[in-house]
């Protein structure tokens, strides 16, 4: 009996197929009947409800004193700044009182020190645009410089230029004429043999020969005033290559002589450049340390215009610039009054 339950359960567990859950609407059944079972407590419990209503009367008391707490903070930086605009306004004013000769003192410290920055930074503006002028003309000065010095060498390029043109169509004359004698000569040692030839040759008639010895020594002759025509035109043009040769070498150190006055000028230029532009770095620096210690200065002032805004609200000197502000401080502490009184009430 035993061993057939197990194996039942063994197949069942084996079992491929899976099974299937409860419907998916039963557990919302459940569930809404637990909401109802728990709303009818609550109907039904008196001292529940009074609990959960002190409880959501303390939180929304919190709540309420948590917004205006924050209001009270806000209105407090209102007046903090109002108080500020009140100490800077009555020194710009030139109100002055005993009460507040300690932060007048110091007021005026500082403002000496303020002063003395900002007379600071404007002589060193002033030698920054100094030295920004000095730049533009020194600038302006060498290149002119250097635009007269490329102009000078203009014509002597040019003149380079045509000069080593004439030496290049003088080589191409040189190998064209030197190609010419040569085929001269072979012309000239082909009739000379065609003479030879004509003088041994057995086919034809004294008569002949000399006619046709004739007619050839004519051509050699011929050859020979060529030859020498193109000789001579080789040696004028071999005489006036080292010419050419000569003119371009001149030519050329003058136009060196430019390029390195061109150099120097540009050295020059780059070398004063740099001397000014340190100069101006260097004042930069000092700007950049000077307008620091103007800020640290002005930040020194603002605790004391809030003291010395302090002691004018309390004293309330009379002044109608200072009137205004007057106004808005006394509404402010009217509405913080307010707010602390519906705090209290709470």
């Amino acid at each position: 009996m035993i061993n057939s339950i197990l194996s039942i359960l063994s197949l069942q567990e084996a079992s491929p197929i899976p099974r299937e859950g409860p419907p998916y609407w039963i557990l919302w059944f459940f569930f809404c009947i637990i909401i109802l079972l728990i709303t009818f407590i609550f109907l039904r419990d008196k001292s529940l409800r009074q609990r959960v209503n002190l409880f959501l009367s303390k939180a929304k008391r919190r709540l309420i004193k948590t917004h205006l707490q924050t209001k009270i903070r806000k209105e407090k930086r209102k007046k903090d700044e109002l108080i500020m605009e009140l100490g800077i306004k009555t020194w710009k004013e030139g109100i002055r009182d005993k009460k507040s000769e300690k932060i007048d003192k110091k007021l005026e410290t500082l403002e000496e020190s303020r002063n003395r920055s900002q007379k600071e930074l404007e002589e060193i503006n002033s030698k920054i645009k100094k030295l920004d002028n000095q730049l533009t003309e020194s600038g302006e000065k060498h290149d002119e410089l250097i635009e007269k010095q490329e102009g000078d060498k203009k014509p002597f390029q040019e003149k380079l230029d045509e000069t080593k043109e004439k030496e290049r169509l003088i080589e191409l004359h040189l190998i064209q004429k030197q190609k010419e004698i040569e085929d001269e000569e072979k012309s000239l040692n082909a009739a000379e043999k065609e003479v030879k030839d004509i003088e041994l040759s057995s086919n034809l008639s004294e008569a002949k020969k000399k006619s046709q010895i004739k007619e050839v020594k004519e051509k050699i002759k011929k050859l020979e005033t060529s030859r020498e025509k193109i000789q001579k035109e080789l040696k004028e043009l071999r005489e006036e290559k080292p010419e050419l040769e000569k003119e371009i070498k001149n030519i050329q150190r003058k136009i060196n002589d430019y390029e390195r006055t061109i150099k120097k000028i540009e050295k020059e230029k780059k070398e004063k450049r740099g001397i000014i532009l340190k100069e101006i770095k260097e004042l930069r620096k000092d700007d950049s340390t000077v307008q620091k210690k103007k800020k640290e200065t002005e930040k020194q002032k603002e605790p004391l215009f809030e003291d010395l805004g302090k002691v004018i609200d309390e004293l309330r000197a009379d002044n109608k610039e200072l009137t205004p502000l007057y106004s808005q401080i006394d509404k402010i502490n009217k509405r913080v009054q307010d707010i602390e009184k519906q705090i209290q009430n709470i």
